[in-house]
C-alpha cells in the first residue's frame, strides 16, 4: 500500500510538474517563433509536446501545441511535417469535440493551404469539398462561406490550368454573392478579375469584356474615374475588345489605360513604356504603322531615360570613391543612351554635356558640343 500511494503521489507531482513546465515551453517557443528562429521555436514547443503526453487526452493545451508546431514548420518551409502536425490536431478537435465542430472549418483551409504548397491539389480539392459541406451544413447554400468556397476551388483549378472548372466555379460565387449583396458588392472584385482573366485565357473575349465592364463599375464606384485601382481592369478591358477586333471601342480604353498610368507614376515612367508598347501592337493590327512609330518612339525614349539614370548614378558613385575618369566614361556613356536627342530626356542630356564641360579633358571636351548641335532639333521638338 504504501509503495502504491508513492507511485500515485509521484504521477501527480509528474503531471503538476508538466502542467507548469508546458506554460514555459510554450512561452521560449512563442518569444523565438517572433524573433525568425524557427528551429529554437520547434525545439520548445516539441519539448511541450512532449510533457504533453503526461496530461489527459482532452487537455486543450495538446491542440495548442500541435497549432503552434504546424505554424513554425510551415514558417520554416517544411509544409508535410507541417501538415502531419496540423492532422493530429484535427484528430484532437474531432475526437473531443466532434466532426462537426465549426473551428474545424479553420484547420481544414489551412491543410487546404498547405496541399497546394506542396503541389498536392488532388488532396486540396478533396479537403475542400468537406469544407464546403460543413459550410453548406451550418449556414446554407447560399451563404458567403460557400461562396468563398467556390472562390477557393477555383483557384485551385486555375493552378492545374483547368480553366474551364475554374470558370464554372467563379460563376457560381458570382451568383452567389449578387444574390447576397446585389451586383455592386465589393466582394465580387477579386472573382470578376480572375473570371475576366481566365476567359481571356480562353479567348471567350465576349465573356471576358462583361466581367471587365463589371468590375470597371464596381471599382468606379468605390474609387472614382481616375484611380490606380482602375488600371488592371482598364487593361484586361482594352484586351477583350482588341481580340473581338472591336478597334474602334478599344481605342479610347487604351488611352484611358494610358493616362491612367500617366496620373498613377508620371510621364515618364518605365510602367508607361509598357502601355504605350500595348498600343502600338493594337495600331500595328490595324496597320496605323504612323502611330505604331509614335508609340514606339516615346516608349524607347522613356527607357532611355530611365537607363540614362542608372547611369547618373554610377557616375555620382565614382565621384564619390574619387575615381574622376571613370565618372566622366559614364557620363558620356550616358550621353550615347541619350541620341538622337528627344523631349523625353532633353532635360537630362543636356545636364550630362554640362557636367563633362565642367570636368574637361579630352574626352569631355570632344563631347561636350553634341548637345549644342542638337539644340535646334530640341525646340523643334518643343513645338
Amino acid at each position: 500500500m504504501p509503495g502504491r500511494i508513492c507511485g500515485v503521489l509521484f504521477l501527480v507531482a509528474a503531471s503538476l510538474c508538466a502542467q507548469e513546465s508546458i506554460p514555459q515551453c510554450m512561452k521560449e517557443g512563442d518569444a523565438a517563433y517572433l524573433k525568425g528562429d524557427y528551429e529554437a521555436a520547434r525545439g520548445a514547443f516539441e519539448r511541450a509536446w512532449g510533457l504533453a503526453q503526461a496530461t489527459a487526452a482532452e487537455n486543450p493545451q495538446r491542440y495548442e501545441i500541435l497549432k503552434r508546431l504546424t505554424s513554425v514548420r510551415g514558417a520554416a518551409g517544411e509544409f508535410a511535417d507541417a501538415d502531419t502536425w496540423l492532422q493530429q490536431a484535427v484528430t484532437w478537435r474531432e475526437s473531443t469535440l466532434g466532426e462537426r465542430d465549426p473551428k474545424i472549418v479553420d484547420d481544414l483551409l489551412i491543410s487546404v493551404g498547405l496541399c497546394r504548397r506542396m503541389k498536392d491539389m488532388d488532396r486540396a480539392l478533396a479537403i475542400l469539398r468537406r469544407v464546403q459541406g460543413l459550410h453548406v451544413a451550418l449556414y446554407g447554400s447560399d451563404s458567403v462561406q460557400v461562396a468563398d468556397d467556390f472562390s477557393r476551388a477555383a483557384q485551385l483549378y486555375g493552378e492545374q490550368k483547368q480553366l474551364e472548372e475554374a470558370i464554372r466555379a467563379l460563376n457560381t460565387a458570382v451568383l452567389i454573392r449578387t444574390k447576397l449583396g446585389g451586383p455592386l458588392d465589393p466582394a465580387l472584385i477579386p472573382d470578376l478579375d480572375r473570371l475576366g482573366e481566365y476567359q481571356t485565357v480562353q479567348r471567350a473575349y465576349e465573356e471576358a469584356e462583361a466581367a471587365y465592364r463589371h468590375v470597371l463599375v464596381i471599382r468606379e464606384t468605390l474609387y472614382g474615374k481616375v484611380n490606380a485601382d482602375l488600371i488592371a481592369t482598364v487593361d484586361g478591358l482594352a484586351y477583350a475588345l482588341f481580340g473581338q477586333k472591336r478597334y474602334d471601342e478599344a481605342e479610347p480604353v487604351y488611352q484611358r489605360l494610358l493616362s491612367l498610368w500617366e496620373a498613377s507614376v508620371g510621364k515618364d515612367h518605365p510602367m508607361v513604356a509598357v502601355a504605350l508598347d500595348k498600343i502600338a501592337v493594337f495600331e500595328s493590327a490595324q496597320k496605323k504603322y504612323a502611330e505604331v512609330h509614335e508609340a514606339q518612339e516615346r516608349s524607347t525614349a522613356i527607357r532611355a531615360k530611365f537607363h540614362g539614370l542608372g547611369i547618373s548614378q554610377q557616375a555620382t558613385q565614382a565621384f564619390l570613391e574619387g575615381h574622376a575618369n571613370d565618372a566622366r566614361g559614364f557620363y558620356q556613356r550616358g550621353l550615347a543612351v541619350l541620341d538622337p536627342p528627344n523631349p523625353v530626356y532633353d532635360e537630362l542630356r543636356d545636364q550630362f554635356s554640362e557636367i563633362l564641360t565642367t570636368l574637361g579633358g579630352p574626352q569631355g571636351k570632344s563631347q561636350a558640343p553634341a548637345p549644342k548641335k542638337s539644340a535646334p532639333a530640341k525646340k523643334a521638338g518643343k513645338l
